[in-house]
C-alpha cells in the first residue's frame, strides 16, 4: 500500500471519528418536513495561515448533502486547495474532508421583484486535513465554521430547484509538533467559495404540505375574497376582532367593519329588508335579528273609541291596520287583546265596556285578514291602571288596549 493511499485512508478515518457523534445526534432529531439529497460544486479561494510562508491558494470543493427537514441539512464536503511557497515556488496543497451541520433561516424576499430571493445559513462541523507543507505531508484533525447565502436560480418557466451558493468559512486545524511549520499548535485558514446547489430527485423527495386544518368558522373577506380560520360570530364575513356590529343578521350586506350598508328598511324595525324575514312588522313591535316579532306586551293609547262605546275611531283603525299586516305575515304568533278603562263610571260598567272594546278590536283585525284562532280577548275594566286616575292625563293612559304577543 502506497504512502498516498495510507494518507487518504487515515484522513477518511479521522473525519468519521470526529463527525460521527454529530451525525448520530442529527439522525435522531426531527425527521419531519422537507427531505432531499443534493450536490454542490464550488470554486474556492483561500487566505492561508501566514506561518506556512505560502501564497494564497485556489481550488475547488465538492459537497454531498441531505436536507433532513425544512431548515436543517447534513453535508459531507471535500475541499482541495493548491498553494505555492514564497521561498522556492514549490507546490503545497491542502485537502480537507469535513462533515458539517447546516442551518438555514428561511427564504427572504425584497420588496422589489428586481432583486433575487435569498436564504441565509450557517454551518459548523469537523473532519480531517491532509496537508503538504515544505515537502512534508501529514494530516490533522480540524473544525470549521462559516456562513453563506443560497440564491434560487429561475429562468422563466424553468425551475429545477438549482441555486447559487456563496460561502465564507474559517478552517482551524491542530498542528502536531513534528509537523511543519514547527512550533505552531493551530493553523487557521479562511476560504471564500462560489458554486452551484443541485438537488437530486432520487431517494427522498419533497413531502407535500399537510392539508390545512378545517376551520371552525371560515371567514371570507367581503372585499378581497380571502378565507381565514378566524372567529366570525355573526357570519357576515368580518372577523370579530374588527366587527363593529357583531350581531348582523345573516345575509345582510355589510361594509369593511361589519355594519349593514343602506339596504332599506320598509317596516322601520331596524332590520334591513335584505335580511328581514317578516317584512311587514307593525311599528312599535320588538323584533329579533330576522325582523320577526318576539313575545311582548304592547300598550296602545292610540287605539281609541267613541265616548262610552266600543266603536273604533279613525285613528284607531289606522294603527290596527299595521298590526293586521304584522299578524298575517308571521304565522307563528298569537295575540291576546286586553281592554282597559279609567275609573269614571261604575266598575261593572267599565268591566263590560273593556270586554266589548277588546272584542271590537278582534273583529276589526279578522276583517283585515287575521285568522280568528290567533286572537283571544279579555277585559280588565278599571282593575289594572298604569297611571293615576286623579287627573285627566293619567286617566287617558289607563284607557288603552294591550296586545300580549305569544309565539306558538
Amino acid at each position: 500500500m502506497t504512502t498516498q493511499i495510507r494518507n487518504w485512508l487515515s484522513l477518511l478515518g479521522c473525519a468519521v471519528v470526529l463527525a460521527a457523534p454529530q451525525a448520530m445526534a442529527l439522525s435522531a432529531g426531527d425527521q419531519q418536513g422537507e427531505q432531499e439529497f443534493y450536490l454542490g460544486a464550488f470554486g474556492a479561494y483561500e487566505i492561508g495561515d501566514g506561518q506556512r510562508e505560502s501564497k494564497n491558494g485556489y481550488g475547488f470543493q465538492g459537497t454531498a448533502g441531505w436536507a433532513y427537514n425544512d431548515n436543517s441539512s447534513l453535508e459531507l464536503s471535500f475541499l482541495g486547495v493548491g498553494r505555492k511557497r514564497d521561498l522556492d515556488g514549490r507546490k503545497d496543497y491542502l485537502n480537507a474532508l469535513m462533515l458539517n451541520y447546516v442551518r438555514d433561516f428561511g427564504m427572504y424576499e425584497f420588496a422589489t421583484p428586481l432583486l433575487p430571493r435569498f436564504k441565509p445559513y450557517v454551518l459548523t462541523g469537523g473532519g480531517a486535513v491532509l496537508e503538504d507543507v515544505r515537502g512534508d505531508s501529514h494530516f490533522h484533525p480540524a473544525i470549521n465554521i462559516g456562513t453563506g447565502l443560497l440564491i434560487p436560480l429561475r429562468f422563466g418557466s424553468w425551475d429545477w430547484g438549482w441555486g447559487l451558493r456563496t460561502e465564507v468559512k474559517g478552517l482551524v486545524q491542530y498542528n502536531a509538533k513534528d509537523s511543519a511549520p514547527a512550533n505552531e499548535n493551530f493553523l487557521v485558514d479562511f476560504q471564500a467559495l462560489v458554486g452551484l446547489h443541485i438537488p437530486l430527485s432520487f431517494g427522498h423527495s419533497r413531502k407535500p404540505a399537510p392539508p390545512p386544518a378545517d376551520c371552525a368558522v371560515a371567514v371570507v373577506d367581503p372585499v378581497t375574497g380571502r378565507q381565514d380560520c378566524l372567529a366570525d360570530s355573526d357570519h357576515d364575513g368580518v372577523q370579530d376582532a374588527k366587527d363593529q356590529c357583531p350581531d348582523t343578521v345573516a345575509g345582510t350586506v355589510v361594509n369593511e367593519v361589519g355594519c349593514a350598508v343602506d339596504n332599506g328598511d320598509a317596516d322601520h324595525d331596524g332590520v334591513p329588508d335584505i335580511g328581514d324575514q317578516c317584512p311587514n312588522t307593525a311599528a312599535g313591535l320588538a323584533v329579533d335579528g330576522q325582523g320577526c316579532a318576539v313575545e311582548q306586551t304592547i300598550s296602545l293609547q292610540s287605539v281609541t273609541f267613541e265616548t262610552a262605546s266600543a266603536v273604533l275611531t279613525g285613528q284607531a283603525t289606522n294603527v290596527l291596520d299595521g298590526f293586521a299586516r304584522a299578524l298575517s305575515g308571521q304565522g307563528n304568533i298569537k295575540a291576546e287583546i286586553a281592554g282597559h278603562t279609567d275609573n269614571v263610571g261604575s266598575p261593572a260598567f267599565n268591566m263590560t265596556l273593556s270586554k266589548q272594546r277588546a272584542a271590537a278590536v278582534r273583529e276589526y283585525l279578522i276583517s283585515k285578514g287575521v285568522a280568528g284562532n290567533l286572537l283571544s280577548t279579555t277585559g280588565y275594566g278599571q282593575e289594572q291602571p298604569i297611571a293615576s286616575n286623579d287627573d285627566e292625563a293619567g286617566r287617558a293612559l289607563n284607557r288603552r288596549v294591550d296586545f300580549r304577543i305569544v309565539l306558538e
